[in-house]
């Protein structure tokens, strides 16, 4: 049994709790968006990318692809060298630069064409299909599952729509489109399930619901870089797909902006954006804040309207660019480069809403050149709070990465770290603005395994205590860090895992390499889970006051060895607390994090007194490495308790964090 000591003032106040320190990211990657929270079936449903050249590594006469001609996931219906030509059009198309032809070469009673597998499709659920034509006036079937669905191909680019409601359950099924003769372009295909959310899962909807965030940030991350807001906007069938150079994907942008605001609507969450510094312009910065909160009087504003948004989305706290100090970022500029262009923007934008909250780029410490000392002295009078990211242990890049089992202990000391690095950085950052700028907190996580494209972590237990007490550590510091967004959301080292989960294969071309997803050997249905962090966010986040109060802890501590990027300590409390306090209420909510794989921890409690039962809730599991999976989705749970605080003492159990609800007398 270990015992520790904490002592809580209610009277001592540290600062107010900002209600933008409990948020997430959400960005255009893996599986975050396409195959994680937006419901579209089909992938590169606007044909963009590569058709599948040979059959082997490389051309020789007698190599071609049966499927050459067919943009990659799709796979030809019925290939035949003779009767039939596969062409990704580059002459005739809808979207983009790019469409799918089929011309029947020779007829030979055969219906050619195309078609994407691995749908999972479920008997007696109707599903959304739409599809974009330009024929010669011949029948087109289309088929979903079991069920067909013939249409007249009109000669001009026509829009068509169904619900298909197969007969059958099938956990790989199919979506095709074939002809018998002529020629046939599709524009692009989509294949929905009929309870939609205005285009996004219901599943993935109420799993978020039941934290939320208090704010989600997207579309980035390194995405924005390169992310142009015009070409998601409007008609969702005439978006332009394009390669991402951030992260080697077809980007459809089928979320844009306002099925993002969707998004934050349906899960109770506010929306921050990122303005692309990398290759965008302040004038497009400018543009895209005056879309958000215009109103009709306005350009960008009565377009929003056009779009069917007749209210402002009336998004007020917005990132100037992202790691433009990172020669990975598309626009890698230096700090005092940085600063000057950060001005520009934030002129132009603040022209437009001159209530914006604005978020600059910053560091860990004083790394990048001095970064944060350079882009405070140059720009510091008109940042209102410095972006900090910071990622933890940093084992992603080994080539075996370390098992499970090793990792328990430096995931829970990473925290430890974490609060050493903010307090380094909000030293450089008083040194350098008066009052000290706030800090936003924006991108943080264990990065232990995590590869391209999926970024996949498996988190467990020692995940969700290192959140437990990293949050703590901004609780402890709310005067001066103002917002934190665990990264990422869904699947990508995500809070929440979503399935069918995709196979990725990378298509190299002349014209760049890229990853394509599709589900080829994943029959599970469409599910969601938590992951263990997930459980300590929806604490912290719903049991809160609006104050950090003084609480300090006396705990016997413990070391560690250095792994990854993550050095050695020698003294590592074993137990970790924050508070907040409810003064209207008189309710102090306490978070404890007992770091131990294997005792329990008696507390007692210093300077409040209980006024009736306690309730606690706690997220532990039945190990130190429990998780949730699809298999077992709700092995790690929040476990509530009711206890008598009588003598001032509690225990929580080993491996745990803790949030302790107190009604003070």
């Amino acid at each position: 049994m270990i015992e520790a000591h904490i002592a809580i003032n209610p009277q001592q106040v540290i600062g107010e709790i900002d209600d933008h320190l409990y948020g997430a990211n959400l960005e255009n990657l893996g599986q975050t968006i396409y195959g994680g929270n937006w419901a579209e079936m089909l992938r590169d449903r606007k044909f963009a990318g590569h058709d599948a050249m040979y059959v082997t590594l490389s051309e020789g006469l007698t190599k071609q692809n049966p499927s050459y001609g067919v943009v990659l996931p799709w796979q030809a219906v019925n290939p035949h060298h003779d009767n039939v030509l596969f062409v990704h059009d580059n002459t005739t198309y809808h979207t983009g630069t790019q469409s799918q032809r089929i011309t029947i070469r020779h007829e030979d009673g055969q219906p050619h064409g195309v078609e994407q597998t691995g749908l999972y499709l479920e008997a007696g659920f109707s599903y959304q299909v739409r599809i974009v034509l330009k024929g010669e006036g011949q029948p087109v079937t289309v088929k979903l599952g079991d069920q067909t669905w013939v249409i007249e191909a009109a000669d001009v680019w026509t829009s068509y729509r169904n619900m298909l409601t197969p007969t059958q359950t099938e956990a790989l099924g199919a979506f095709s489109v074939t002809i018998e003769r002529g020629n046939l372009w599709i524009g692009c295909a989509s294949v929905m399930p009929g309870d939609n959310l205005s285009g996004h899962r219901p599943d993935v909807v109420a799993a978020i619901r039941e934290w939320p965030p208090t704010f989600l940030r997207w579309p980035g991350g390194n995405f924005v870089s390169a992310y142009h807001w015009q070409d998601g906007i409007g008609d969702i069938d005439k978006r332009p797909s394009y390669l991402d150079p951030a992260w080697n994907l077809i980007e459809s942008n089928d979320m844009g902006t306002d099925e993002f605001i969707d998004l934050c609507r349906l899960v109770g969450s506010r929306p921050v954006l990122t303005a692309n510094m990398g290759n965008g312009t302040p004038e497009e910065a400018a543009a895209w804040v005056e879309y958000c909160n215009g109103d009709a009087s306005t350009t960008y504003g009565a377009m929003r309207i056009e779009n069917g948004y007749i209210e402002p989305h009336n998004v007020k706290v917005w990132f100037v660019g992202n790691e433009q100090f990172g020669n990975w970022q598309v626009g890698h500029v230096d700090a005092e480069t940085y600063a000057r262009r950060y001005l520009e923007f934030a002129r132009a934008m603040r022209a437009v809403d001159p209530d914006l909250l604005l978020i600059a780029v910053g560091v860990p410490t004083e790394l990048y050149g001095h970064w944060n000392e350079l882009v405070l002295d140059i720009a510091g009078d008109e940042i209102d709070w410095l972006s900090l990211h910071y990622y933890s242990v940093r084992t992603e890049k080994w080539e075996t990465p370390p098992p499970p089992e090793a990792m328990y202990i430096p995931k829970v000391v990473a925290a430890h770290e974490v609060a050493e690095m903010l307090d380094d950085t909000m030293a450089v950052v008083a040194q350098h603005s008066d009052p000290p700028t706030p800090i936003a907190f924006d991108e943080w996580n264990t990065y232990i395994r995590a590869k391209p494209p999926n970024f996949i972590e498996d988190y467990d237990i020692g995940d969700a205590l290192y959140a437990g007490s990293l949050m703590n550590a901004c609780i402890q510091r709310c005067d001066r860090i103002k917002l934190t967004a665990i990264y990422n959301l869904i699947n990508v080292m995500g809070n929440y895992m979503v399935t069918p989960l995709f196979t990725w294969r990378k298509v190299a071309q002349s014209r760049g390499d890229y990853w394509v997803g599709q589900v080829q050997d994943d029959a599970t249905p469409p599910m969601v889970w938590k992951a263990p962090t997930t459980l300590v966010m929806e604490l912290l986040t719903q049991q809160r006051g609006n104050h950090a109060i003084a609480c300090t802890v006396e705990s016997p501590t413990f070391s560690s060895e250095a792994i990854g990027s993550l050095p050695a300590y020698s003294a590592v409390p074993t137990v970790d607390a924050a508070a907040t306090y409810d003064a209207d209420n008189g309710i102090v909510y306490l978070s404890v994090v007992n770091r131990s794989a294997d005792e329990t921890a008696r507390l007692s409690l210093g300077g409040i007194t209980s006024g009736g039962d306690v309730m606690l809730y706690i997220v532990a599991g039945d190990s130190p490495f429990a998780l949730n999976t699809a298999d077992t989705p709700q092995r790690v749970m929040i476990e509530e308790q009711s206890i008598a605080l009588t003598d001032g003492n509690f225990d929580v159990p080993p491996h745990s964090f803790t949030m302790a609800v107190i009604k003070l007398r």
